[in-house]
């Protein structure tokens, strides 16, 4: 490879790939692992023990995608093959469809989860400067 090309990072710092099968194989491990580390942290966050669920936890904040764990717990549970689950595809939905309407109502639900925490926890007379900064959504 060209001398030109010089990624950055803590793997990168000690081997540096030299040739476009390198950068393959190492996309191809990292995209693996990845793959892995989401299903297994979903089954750990399950656990009642704490260091389960701080271990299940780990895989969703180096995804940034904490938010997750909320909507999984809070409401794909309660709400699972209806329509108000955004985690439940619709009768022929094309994935390309159902990954950003999940994403969406994902966020969204964990979002109004959060609001009916915060307005039992303050009341209805909290400040805006509560009710978003006290909001889990805005910290993950």
């Amino acid at each position: 490879m060209s001398d030109k090309v010089n990624p950055t990072g803590f793997w990168f710092d000690i081997q540096k790939p030299q040739t476009y099968s390198d950068y393959f194989g190492f996309a191809l491990i990292i995209s693996f692992f990845t793959a892995v580390a989401i299903p297994t942290g979903h089954e750990l966050f399950h656990h009642k023990e704490t260091h389960n669920k701080v271990i299940g936890i780990i895989p969703c904040v180096t995804l940034m995608y904490t938010h997750f764990i909320d909507e999984h717990l809070k409401g794909h549970h309660k709400t699972v093959s209806t329509l108000d689950d955004p985690a439940t595809s619709r009768k022929n939905e094309s994935l390309y469809a159902f990954i950003p309407r999940s994403m969406y109502g994902s966020l969204v639900n964990v979002w109004g989860y959060e609001s009916k925490t915060i307005l039992k926890k303050y009341g209805k007379d909290a400040n805006v400067f509560i009710r978003f900064f006290c909001n889990k959504m805005v910290w993950y």
